[in-house]
């Protein structure tokens, strides 16, 4: 069943290398083992691609437990921005914590469907096989559903905001 929360969420990025990153977050809609949507107010400037990401911005991320990525949904007020996805693995998720290792690479992915694939030369030459097939479940599935996973995300945003 879902539950609904507006309180703090700790998300917990843990990089290939060991070290990790926590972000607090306000919990917007959490079912843990399954998904988690939570809002984050971006605090400084920062470039991302092509996209530049003032203060104020807004990120909807969203996670699931049975996908290879985290989608994060950039707003400027009710504009989209863009989507940037994280793809990842060991994906965890409980009432008051959000935990994944991140797996690098990363695409933002334009509301026309269009995808801009990121980060892929800073893949370690040692990665394990299992999450380079992650890798390139996660890019295949975004190359091939792009425009409907940004529908579905955006579809999702309006209606967790609406609440």
């Amino acid at each position: 069943m879902e539950r609904q929360f507006k309180h703090l969420v700790t998300e917990r990025k843990t990089r290939l290398d060991g070290t990790t990153a926590e972000y607090e977050c306000e919990g917007l809609v959490v079912e843990p083992g399954k998904r988690a949507i939570l809002r984050y107010v971006i605090d400084r400037a920062r470039q991302v691609g092509d996209v530049e990401l003032r203060p104020g911005v807004v990120t909807i991320a969203h996670y699931w437990v049975d996908r290879p990525y985290n989608a994060y949904h950039w707003l400027d007020r009710t504009r989209t921005v863009g989507l940037y996805i994280s793809i990842a693995d060991r994906t965890v998720i409980e009432a008051t914590n959000v935990s994944y290792r991140d797996l690098v690479v990363d695409a933002l992915l334009r509301p026309s469907g269009a995808v801009d694939i990121l980060d892929e030369d800073e893949l370690p030459p040692d990665l394990e096989p299992g999450a380079r097939k992650t890798i390139a479940d996660a890019l295949e599935a975004l190359i091939t559903n792009g425009r409907r996973l940004c529908a579905e995300i955006e579809r999702e945003t309006r209606n967790v905001l609406r609440t």
